[in-house]
């Protein structure tokens, strides 16, 4: 690692320090779980979410995909959990403070050992400033597996996959059927407690009270 490096990272972690101190970054929740899947049948699952708020977006902001394959599948699962599960939260103040980030998608292949990542950046100098970084810290692991970088002129990660001939996986069906599910155990669970409750009520006698008797009224 270079001194240049060195610096540009710490500069990176303190503006980032910043922006976490004031609100600005944000960990968003609506895609997790999501399912970002292509014509070939290449899956990859949403895991983590990471958006910068409270700035305005430029006009020529862009999307950087990053896409990484670990040969092995026992060396893909091993590197998902030492390295990248990790690196989600170790990582975070490094890109969330460089130059121009907006906004990043996790995403885990459904295939052990492959990755995916979707930025968006404010400009494509922004991005390719990144990527040099990036490559230079991932450098010394080129034995482990390969590793892509594309910077595409879209605005959005929505609009990227929009453009392509990937799709978010309909999941809602899932989603729907769960929560039905759900409703019926606990309305199932409900009638239970509520019949429950009226058989004791019917099977238990009625409490008879003893008066004591005044021997004074014989």
């Amino acid at each position: 690692m270079t001194p240049n490096t060195v610096l540009t990272l710490t500069r990176a972690a303190l503006r980032s320090a910043r922006y976490l101190l004031d609100g600005s970054v944000r960990f968003p929740r609506s895609r997790l779980g999501d399912v970002l899947q292509s014509p070939n049948g290449d899956a990859f699952v949403v895991y983590r979410e990471t958006a910068l708020a409270g700035h305005d977006d430029a006009p020529d902001r862009v999307v950087l995909v990053f896409t990484m394959e670990v040969r092995g599948r026992e060396t893909g699962e091993t590197v998902r959990d030492v390295l990248f599960d990790p690196l989600a939260n170790v990582a975070t103040p490094f890109f969330a403070g460089m130059p121009g980030f907006r906004r990043k998608l996790w995403l885990a292949g459904e295939r052990p050992g492959e990755f995916l990542e979707l930025y968006e950046w404010a400009s494509r100098a922004d991005a390719e400033g990144f990527v040099d970084l990036l490559e230079s810290l991932l450098a010394p692991f080129d034995f482990a597996g390969s590793a892509s970088f594309e910077v595409v002129d879209e605005e959005s990660i929505d609009a990227y996959v929009d453009a392509r001939a990937v799709e978010w996986r309909d999941t809602t069906g899932q989603n729907r059927s769960r929560r039905a599910s759900l409703r019926r155990l606990a309305l199932a669970a409900l009638v239970a407690v509520g019949g429950y409750i009226v058989w004791r009520r019917r099977s238990t006698p009625p409490r008879v009270v003893d008066a004591d008797v005044d021997p004074g009224d014989t």
